[in-house]
C-alpha cells in the first residue's frame, strides 16, 4: 500500500476518492454503496497486521472487522466503530470524491462524517502497531467498520446480533474531540391519510386527502410537539418532533387521493418510544381516523457513565464531555450491553453539508488523541 500508515491526510485523500454513498441516497452517477470502501479497509487493516473478517448486511454491502491482539493475554476488548457509508452528494459545491484544500480545510464527501475521523484512527493504529506500548499491552483493539450507518446503523445492528461485545466501544463521529457520552434515540414514522381522487374541476366528487390530513398536522404542532418538549432529561433535555415530509397530490387538476406525513421524533431514556406511539395513535384516532401509522425506524437513546475507566481514559485524550441530539452506532452498542461513546475530530456542523470539510489541524489532533488513548497516556 502506497499510503504512509501514519499520515492521516494522505489516508483521507484515498478514502474520499472512494465513493461510498449509501443506497438510499443520491450518488450523482456514481456507484452507491460501501463495497469499494470495505475492500480498501480490509486491505489496510491486514497491512497493519489485523486479523480481518467481513460480514454482509446485503449483497455488496459488507462491514469489516479487524482485530489486533495484544502481546499479552487480553484483559480487555475495545471496539472502534467508524462507518463506511456517506450521505448523498447532490448539490455539493466542492468535488465530492476528490480531496481539495482551501485555507486549511480539507473538502470532500465524508471528509468530516466520517472518513476524517477514520483516517485519524487508522493513522493512530498504524503508529501503535509499531510502538513499544504494543509489546506490553493487554488490550485487544478491534476496528469494526460498519456499513449502513446512515440508514439506521444496519451494520452495527448486524454485528451486535452476531455477538460482538466489548468492554468499551467508540463510534467514530465528528465531535470536536469531545466524548459524547449520551445521545437521544430516534423514532421515525409514516402516517398515510387516504382520500378519493376526482377531476380538479369537480372537487366535490372527490375526497381531498390533504384536507383530511390538515387537522392532524395542526394537532401534531399544537399538542404532540409541546408535550415532547416538556419531557425533560437531566442530560439530554427535551424530546423533539420534526414534520419532515408532507406529500399529497401530483397534478394541479386532480383531487389528491393520498397524503403522507413523515415524522422524525427524538426521544430520551425518560420518554419511551412506546408512549409516543400511543399518543400518536390517539391523535390519529381523533383527527384522521382512517389514517394508517407505520414505523420507519426506531433506535434507543443511551447514557454511558462518565466514571467508567475507559470513558475517563478517552476523556483524558479529548476535550471534555458532550451530549448529542443525533443518533449513531454508539446507541446500538450501548443498547446491547457495551458501554459506548461517540468521539472524533471535526465538527458535526460540517457533516452532510454542500462543502463538507474537516480542518487539517483538527484531523491531525484527532490522530494524536486516538494515539494517546491507545497508549494509555
Amino acid at each position: 500500500m502506497a499510503v504512509p500508515t501514519h499520515d492521516p491526510k494522505k489516508i483521507l485523500r484515498e478514502l474520499v476518492a472512494l465513493p461510498s454513498v449509501h443506497p438510499e441516497a443520491d450518488a450523482m452517477g456514481t456507484i452507491p454503496g460501501e463495497a469499494a470502501m470495505a475492500a480498501w479497509m480490509a486491505d489496510h487493516l491486514r497491512s497493519l497486521g489485523g486479523a480481518v473478517t467481513t460480514a454482509l448486511i446485503a449483497p455488496g454491502r459488507p462491514s469489516v472487522v479487524g482485530v489486533f491482539e495484544p502481546a499479552r493475554k487480553a484483559r480487555a476488548t475495545v471496539v472502534f466503530a467508524p462507518h463506511l457509508d456517506t450521505v448523498g452528494v447532490r448539490g455539493m459545491t466542492v468535488p465530492a470524491f476528490k480531496l481539495t484544500e482551501s485555507n486549511g480545510r480539507l473538502h470532500g464527501r465524508g471528509a468530516c462524517d466520517t472518513k476524517g475521523p477514520t483516517a485519524a484512527l487508522l493513522a493512530a493504529v498504524g503508529e501503535w502497531v509499531r510502538s513499544a506500548e504494543r509489546r506490553t499491552s493487554a488490550v485487544r483493539w478491534v476496528v469494526a467498520a460498519t456499513a449502513g450507518e446512515e440508514q439506521g446503523s444496519l451494520g452495527a445492528q448486524a454485528l451486535v446480533k452476531a455477538g460482538l461485545r466489548a468492554d468499551f466501544a467508540v463510534a467514530l463521529e465528528p465531535t470536536d474531540l469531545k466524548v459524547v457520552y449520551a445521545a437521544k434515540g430516534v423514532l421515525r414514522v409514516w402516517i398515510t391519510v387516504p382520500g378519493r381522487a376526482a377531476h380538479g374541476a369537480k372537487p366535490e366528487r372527490g375526497d381531498n386527502a390533504v384536507y383530511r390530513a390538515l387537522p392532524l398536522v395542526q394537532a401534531l404542532q399544537a399538542e404532540l410537539a409541546p408535550w415532547l418538549a416538556a419531557q425533560r432529561h437531566p442530560v439530554l433535555g427535551g424530546c423533539s418532533l420534526n414534520l419532515g415530509v408532507l406529500q399529497g397530490g401530483g397534478e394541479l387538476n386532480l383531487v389528491p387521493a393520498q397524503c403522507r406525513i413523515g415524522l422524525d421524533i427524538r426521544v430520551h431514556p425518560g420518554c419511551a418510544a412506546a408512549e409516543v406511539r400511543r399518543r400518536l395513535a390517539a391523535l390519529i384516532a381523533r383527527h384522521a381516523p382512517r389514517a394508517k401509522l407505520s414505523l420507519h425506524r426506531e433506535g434507543p437513546a443511551f447514557v454511558t457513565e462518565k466514571g467508567g475507566p475507559w470513558a475517563k481514559r478517552l476523556r483524558g485524550a479529548g476535550r471534555g464531555w458532550a451530549a448529542a441530539d443525533w443518533f449513531c452506532d454508539a446507541n446500538i452498542f450501548a443498547a446491547h450491553g457495551t458501554p459506548a461513546v461517540a468521539f472524533g475530530p471535526g465538527s458535526i456542523r460540517q457533516a452532510h453539508t454542500k462543502d463538507e470539510f474537516i480542518v487539517e489541524r483538527e484531523l491531525r489532533a484527532g490522530a494524536a488523541a486516538f494515539g494517546q488513548f491507545m497508549r494509555g497516556a
